[in-house]
Parts: structure tokens; sequence; C-alpha cells
């Protein structure tokens, strides 16, 4: 059998603790997955100002992951 290489490029909207969530099943997933590249900014930031209005504390999040499955 064989390895097969995927590239994944993502982007979602979550909170603080569904992202942590998220990453922990990452973590413990039989195949092999590598965090190549992760961006977090704050959801409501205005860029006019710099102010940051994230009541609900929602992030926006850009991922690649670079996943390593069998064929």
């Amino acid at each position: 059998e064989g390895i097969k290489k995927y590239l994944i490029d993502f982007s979602f909207e979550t909170n603080f603790y569904n992202l942590l969530t998220f990453l922990r099943e990452i973590e413990f997933q039989e195949n092999i997955i590598l965090l190549d590249d992760i961006d977090l900014k704050l959801a409501n930031q205005n860029s006019n100002n710099g102010d940051i209005d994230n009541s609900e504390g929602i992030l926006n999040v850009k991922l690649r992951m670079t996943f390593y499955g069998k064929i």
C-alpha cells in the first residue's frame, strides 16, 4: 500500500473554544496531519481606525494542512 499526500487550504469562522476542539480532534487522528500555516484574526475589526467590536469572540481562521493518507 502507498501513502498519498493531500494539501488542504480552507477558511472558516468560529469561536476560540471550538477552534481548540477542532485542533485537538486533528491531533488524535490515525493519519498524519500537519498544520503548515494558520492565520487568526478577529472577525469584527474595523480596518479604518483599528477598533475592535468582537463581543461574540468570533475569529476568522485561515488554515493550511498537509494530510498523509493511505490509498
